[in-house]
């Protein structure tokens, strides 16, 4: 590989680290990180040598050194997974080898703990295989990867309310939940659990497109359509409406009348940031109940799509 290609593989992994930390998400190391062949015969630090002919930028090699210094080894945590102990693991069919990093996340995952292994590469989904027997191991290289691997954790650790509420911030980065409004899923009708896989669709449509649906401007209808002409103008509510069905979401505003019944509208109005937010927007997970009530984007939820209340019902005039 050349310099280039080392240099841009290290910024971005850098990159992944820094918003890990961003979003207290712990990336930790194995003993032998620092000393493990990385390019032919040189190891991470002898990239940056006077001897290495791929001649990296100096602060790249600072930023490492910031980021080891204090990255935590797997290895030295108090509760291995059981069968840690073996570390040969085959990848995908392949033959076994010993690979301690993916032997963690592998024995990580059959205890149905979250764990993934980042990679420079293309993100995907591998069939690990030890002795004692398979998982499938998330090896993830940026936001799209990092995002579906959050979203299988929430079901990997229960699929129920409590791996939800722990994992949600993480596998829908792009929505502030306000406080407590996670919980609130267990007062749709039936429970959570009843409607999980509605809930966890619907926070993924509304994290992956909501900011794109309320503020890109019209008449797209999908992402990617070309804009006419470069324009400020805010899409209407009937082609807020239309994007989100493109999305597989039933989502639309609520009637004029109910904002004006002092009762309705109080009833879904939220204060952030000192401001009072009416979330008459509603994702339908069924026909007659069960709502997801929601705000666009504004300054004081981080430009992100503002996330209610979850409930069966609320008040109507």
């Amino acid at each position: 590989m050349s310099a280039g290609d080392v240099g841009r593989l290290i910024d971005r992994a850098l990159d992944f680290v820094a918003v890990s930390a961003d979003r207290a998400e712990e990336v930790m190391i194995g003993d032998d990180f620092q000393i493990k062949l990385m390019h032919g015969a040189l190891t991470l630090w002898d990239l940056f040598s006077e001897e290495s002919p791929l001649h990296l930028r100096g602060e790249m090699a600072q930023e490492l050194a910031g980021w080891l210094g204090r990255a935590q080894r797997y290895a030295d945590t108090d509760d291995w997974p059981e069968g840690f102990e073996d570390p040969m693991v085959s990848i995908d069919g392949g033959p076994p080898t010993y690979n301690e990093d993916v032997a963690w996340v592998h024995y990580s995952n059959r205890a149905g703990r979250a764990a993934a292994c980042v990679t420079l590469y293309a993100n995907s989904i591998g069939t690990t295989t030890t002795a004692t027997g398979n998982a499938a191991v998330h090896f993830v290289s940026d936001d799209v990867g990092r995002k579906r691997y959050w979203r299988d954790m929430i079901v990997l650790e229960g699929d129920n309310l409590e791996s939800l509420v722990c994992h949600a911030p993480h596998a829908y980065p792009d929505l502030h939940f306000v406080d407590g409004v996670i919980t609130h899923a267990d007062h749709l009708s039936g429970g959570y659990l009843a409607s999980r896989q509605r809930v966890r669709a619907a926070l993924a449509a509304l994290n992956d497109w909501g900011h794109w649906t309320f503020t890109w401007p019209p008449p797209a209808i999908a992402p990617g359509e070309a804009p006419l002409h470069v324009s400020d103008a805010q899409p209407s509510h009937q082609l807020v409406e239309h994007r989100f069905t493109g999305f597989g979401l039933n989502a639309a505003p609520e009637k004029p009348n109910v904002r004006d019944h002092r009762v309705s509208r109080e009833a879904r109005e939220i204060v952030l940031g000192g401001r009072t937010l009416y979330c008459e927007w509603h994702v339908k997970l069924e026909p007659h109940r069960n709502r997801i009530h929601f705000h666009a984007p504004v300054p004081e939820s981080g430009d992100r799509v503002v996330i209610g209340m979850i409930t069966e019902h609320l008040p109507l005039p």
